[in-house]
């Protein structure tokens, strides 16, 4: 199914009108669509931020089409089948994920309870982040990267959770069990508890459970032969990866970092990589495209020939 054929099912009779007019060609390169009460709708993706009229017309921001808090409403209602206590757990934590595991982001007023975050109203602004699976993308790498533990290394937006997903799936699917600690929800992209996306045959997962948590968990309970986890870079983080590397589980990890020299500078990360926890980094940039891969390396951070 087409991601715009998905997106409608979410917007109100008039956005829906608007954005029914745009090209589908518009939404399938779209990344990321913030809306925000009084305004500007912004598309962001492969050719950078787009507005767009009232009829669908791509316009400047000045002359774009301007959410309402009718708006949002609608979409909070479309999004929760007309029942938001089903996302009241997810909501408080700043997003919940559609059916298809698109993430939406939210913005508005936050509720504190006994010290805790207990719920956001007034609801002012979303953020629709468009999941995409490529499956594949770990193909040409695959053989200089498997068998070991694995660190993905990416700016922002450069394709780490898609890299990681695929080498999971391409691990599962080739034998091995895998653990899933999937914090944000991004990987599995799980909807009322069904994977949005394809993570092979022999996978479990721990949707919206805290890593260092779900890595102790996955150890005891699961027996798994790796266990991935996105962003880590805590220093609880590091302690529960080295406990799972040293029972002799492997790793599939991603931190945020822009290449090797940013890497090492990390205080959390340099003892692992004195410890050589990591038998292969993987570097991602948007140089290319997202997810191109600058580089390979091994445990003494020497260049691996792809």
């Amino acid at each position: 199914m087409k991601i715009k054929e998905i997106l409608m099912n979410y917007f109100g009779k008039r956005l829906r009108d608007v954005f029914e007019r745009i090209n589908e060609d518009i939404f399938e390169d779209t990344n990321e669509i913030r809306l925000r009460r009084g305004r500007t709708v912004i598309f962001r993706g492969k050719y950078g931020e787009m507005c767009f009229d009232e009829k669908g017309k791509r316009t400047s921001c000045d002359d774009a089409i301007r959410i309402t808090g009718e708006d949002i409403k609608q979409m909070i209602e479309l999004m929760s089948d007309y029942s938001p206590y089903i996302f009241k757990e997810e909501i408080k934590n700043g997003f919940f994920t559609l059916k298809g595991g698109f993430r939406v982001g939210v913005a508005g007023r936050v509720v504190y309870e006994n010290g805790n975050i207990a719920a956001i109203k007034y609801i002012s602004g979303l953020n629709i982040r468009i999941a995409r699976e490529v499956k594949g993308c770990c193909e040409k790498i695959y053989e200089k990267i498997k068998g070991e533990n694995i660190l993905i290394i990416s700016p922002p937006n450069c394709g780490k959770t898609t890299l990681l997903r695929d080498i999971i799936r391409k691990m599962s699917s080739s034998g091995i069990n895998v653990g899933v600690v999937d914090e944000r929800g991004e990987i599995a992209g799980s909807y009322m508890g069904d994977e949005q996306n394809d993570l092979g045959e022999r996978t479990d997962v721990l949707d919206r459970c805290p890593k260092v948590m779900g890595m102790r968990m996955l150890l005891r309970s699961m027996a798994p032969d790796y266990i991935a986890v996105d962003e880590i870079g805590g220093a609880e983080d590091i302690s529960s990866i080295e406990e799972i590397v040293n029972c002799g589980v492997g790793m599939i990890c991603s931190i945020h970092a822009a290449d090797i020299n940013e890497l090492t500078g990390k205080r959390n990360i340099r003892r692992m990589i004195e410890d050589k926890i990591f038998g292969r980094y993987i570097v991602l940039s948007a140089r290319g495209g997202k997810g191109t891969i600058e580089g390979i390396y091994d445990e003494k951070l020497k260049e691996v020939r792809i």
